[in-house]
């Protein structure tokens, strides 16, 4: 495989999987040492590293893909981590989005929740979030992973 993959948000054993399958792969967390200690101990022989995705300290076209699990929403300014991600992925690399959809009921009440609480975080329809990417150049598809997430893959174009 060799490719060069950036994994952001709540990966799990993600980073470990995929580098048996001889990805070369880079996580970046963005928050305390603990989530970054849990990182390196759950994905070993993959690269950590502090940053957020709306400032990504990597170069342009760095990178094949770009996965983002349960993250997006939570990003303070969403325009921006869309061309950072654009920025860092090579000519068609890939963009693998996974996060929460606003047509569930929980998903909705999550929203409130976090609205009461005064957190600015930005939920989308599918259909908002389509034309949000495509707009950032990207072309792709969502897909309902299941009742309350969806999953957008998409490619970079040029």
């Amino acid at each position: 495989m060799g490719e060069r993959i950036l994994l952001v948000g709540n990966i799990g054993t993600l980073g470990k999987r995929l580098r048996m399958l001889g990805a070369n792969v880079t996580i970046l967390e963005d928050s305390a040492y603990q989530d970054i200690c849990y990182s390196l101990i759950h994905n070993e022989n993959c690269s950590v590293v502090k940053g957020c995705l709306e400032l990504l300290p990597f170069e342009d076209g760095f990178f094949d893909k770009v996965i983002v699990l349960n993250q997006f929403n939570y990003t303070h300014n969403q325009k921006k981590a869309l061309k950072e991600i654009y920025r860092v992925l090579k000519l068609r690399g890939e963009v693998v989005l996974q996060d929460s959809n606003l047509h569930k009921f929980k998903v909705k009440l999550k929203k409130f929740k976090h609205r009461v609480c005064g957190e600015r975080i930005k939920y989308y329809y599918p259909h908002e979030l389509i034309k949000t990417l495509e707009h950032s150049k990207f072309k792709g598809i969502l897909e309902n992973k299941d009742c309350e997430k969806y999953i957008y893959i998409g490619m970079k174009n040029d």
